[in-house]
């Protein structure tokens, strides 16, 4: 079941996206997202907690539940305005960017396409209404045309909050026919012109306390610790730590990482007679428990195999080795008679 909570919703989009190359729109996409995080900063809302839909020349942003909407909304509003700005002054292959701008608050919740909720329809149509367009053709000097939300307005705008005039706002009613949608909603048009932050500690476009500690300080002491593990790693009483010659206290030998590799096919060392798997038959090792054709039982006698228990063939053996008589041999001797031109 959805789970609907209260938020912040924006949805920005850029003016004539569609007419620029793919070089261009790629420079667009960039910049795009560098204002929207220099307003997010000055907002003092961290990137990570919002949730982001992109949409290439737009974007709609969800900000985390219990935004403080009094100090964040203007400071977002300012923060637009400073960012398209500070990203005019030096036009990438874009050229200069313009855009169109939505706040609205509501019951929303998340779906496999996106979100639900009567706020994310309100920004989203709001964004992309005929009256938001033309207000933004209207006036040449201006890079952003804000709407606002009637309920957001009378919360929070008509406060005069954190230096954002109230008064430059003014009431339309925005009608869009093919949607079947109309709403009363208050237009925000300034001029371009940088909205510096007044606060003690100061957004400034382009700089992150965060990003700056992390490339001045993180960074490096990481790197340095790379080198120093590499240093180390490298030096001679490591390496006789971790492998030491005689294998004293490691329980391998010296040639356990020098030596060849004597490991079959499996892995295992053919010598090595306590891993031999008792499942598997081994042409070269007797197993007691299966018989086999070249390795007869010891209980029945080989003639061609002495046996310790069988004291009469292993004395006419010893006899044959060791008796003097050369006329006293076994049948087993014509072999050797034959060899030596005997009979």
């Amino acid at each position: 079941m959805a789970r609907y909570r209260r938020r912040l919703c924006m949805a920005v989009d850029l003016r004539q996206y569609s007419r620029h190359g793919y070089t261009e729109q790629a420079d667009a996409q960039v910049r795009l997202r560098l204002v929207v995080e220099h307003a997010l900063r000055r907002a003092r809302v961290m990137r990570v907690r919002t949730q982001q839909q992109l949409q290439g020349d737009g974007r709609l942003v969800v900000f985390p539940a219990r935004t403080d909407l009094v100090r964040a909304v203007p400071a977002l509003i300012l923060g637009l305005r400073d960012g398209l700005y500070e990203a005019n002054r030096a036009p990438g292959a874009f050229g200069r960017m313009r855009m169109r701008a939505a706040l609205g608050q509501g019951s929303i919740s998340r779906a496999d396409s996106g979100y639900l909720g009567d706020c994310v329809v309100l920004v989203s149509r709001l964004v992309d209404s005929d009256g938001l367009r033309g207000a933004l053709e209207r006036n040449e000097d201006s890079d952003l045309a804000l709407a606002v939300s009637s309920d957001l307005y009378r919360d929070v705008i008509v406060q005069q909050a954190h230096g954002l005039p109230g008064s430059e706002f003014r009431r339309t009613e925005v009608v869009t026919e093919k949607k079947d949608f109309a709403t009363d909603a208050w237009l925000y048009v300034p001029r371009s012109a940088p909205a510096r932050d007044t606060s003690q500690e100061p957004v400034i476009w382009g700089h992150s306390p965060g990003r700056a500690a992390m490339r001045e300080f993180v960074v490096p002491a990481l790197a340095a610790a790379h080198v120093a593990a590499t240093v180390v790693s490298h030096t001679q009483t490591l390496r006789e730590w971790a492998l030491s010659e005689s294998g004293a206290g490691t329980g391998c030998r010296a040639d356990d990482f020098d030596g060849p590799d004597h490991t079959g096919p499996y892995g295992a060392h053919h010598a090595d007679a306590p891993h031999a798997d008792p499942y598997h038959h081994d042409p070269y090792h007797h197993d007691p428990h299966h018989p086999d054709p070249h390795h007869h039982d010891p209980h029945h006698p080989d003639p061609h195999h002495p046996d310790p228990h069988h004291p009469g063939v292993q004395h006419q053996q010893q006899h044959h080795d060791h008796d003097p008589d050369p006329q006293h041999h076994d049948p087993g001797d014509h072999f050797h008679h034959f060899h030596h031109g005997g009979h």
